[in-house]
């Protein structure tokens, strides 16, 4: 007598003739604006941008009945985290055409009179230029501020504007992220050569290497850094900073011919000997 629990002896299953649908067992996503209120996180008046928003599978999917599902939750979503018509802080006041709008130039002129030396907005970008000798305390302000909360650091550089304008001639660039916020702000301050600039570091650890190299390149020093001393460039170096525009493109000495007996001068430019330590 056969053993009905031997499974030898279970006769397989009949398949379902009838197909069904993967969508069979999903959820019922009719309502895209009732699935972003149900999923999102209600805000917090006390901070600003986007708090634990839902991905946008979780918002609509787009179906043959609501092919714009996803875009309606979208708008929806972002009316919750706020525009510039309905909060001042939302994300659509960051570039509003209206400059002077922006919430960190609002808050900066608000809480450091005097800080802000011009404001130039490009391409939805803005750059804010602060004196040099706030750029910390900006830093430190933009970063604590409740509703901004420009945490993150991107990059730290500078530029050499020779020729550009009479002074300063070089701008440090702190390029800022609110990983809450989702929005981007480019800080300059202005220093002449022999000019100190403080340094990020105390803020962030991640400016270490970026001054350093600034410090390389261009011969700007950050006032506080921890070890401020040449990264690409031997330690030794003594011919200036070769990212200065009048350095020129053989250096600043002789160097020699091997397998002769002589030497081959440096190529000077018009502004010879400018920048050279």
């Amino acid at each position: 007598m056969s053993d009905p629990t031997d499974p030898r002896n279970q006769r397989p299953q009949t398949p379902d003739p009838e197909m069904k649908s993967t969508a069979d067992g999903s959820a019922d996503n009719a309502d895209p604006v009732g699935t972003v209120k149900a999923v999102a996180q209600p805000m917090d008046p006390r901070v600003g941008g986007s708090q634990t928003l839902p991905t946008a599978t979780q918002e609509a999917a787009v179906t043959a009945e609501a092919p714009l599902a996803n875009v309606e939750a979208m708008a929806e979503r972002m009316d919750i985290a706020g525009t510039e018509q309905t909060d001042g802080w939302g994300r659509g006041a960051y570039v509003d055409p209206d400059v002077e709008k922006h919430p960190a130039l609002r808050a900066l002129r608000a809480e450091m009179p005097g800080v802000v030396v011009d404001v130039v907005r490009f391409r939805d970008e803005t750059t804010i230029h602060v004196r040099r000798e706030s750029l910390r305390d900006v830093c430190a302000f933009l970063r604590a501020h409740p509703r901004l909360r420009f945490d993150f650091l991107t990059d730290v550089t500078a530029i050499d504007m020779l020729r550009l304008r009479a002074e300063p001639r070089f701008d440090v660039v702190a390029l800022l992220y609110s990983l809450s916020n989702r929005v981007r702000l480019r800080l300059k301050a202005g220093c002449n050569d022999g000019e100190s600039v403080p340094s990020l570091v105390p803020l962030w650890n991640g400016a270490n290497w970026l001054e350093r190299e600034a410090y390389d390149m261009f011969g700007i020093v950050f006032e506080g850094h921890p070890n401020l001393r040449r990264m690409l460039l031997p330690d030794d170096w003594d011919e200036g900073h070769p990212l200065r525009k009048d350095y020129p493109l053989r250096g600043w000495r002789e160097f020699p011919v091997y397998n002769q007996e002589r030497s081959v001068g440096r190529v000077r430019t018009r502004w010879s000997g400018r920048g050279a330590t």
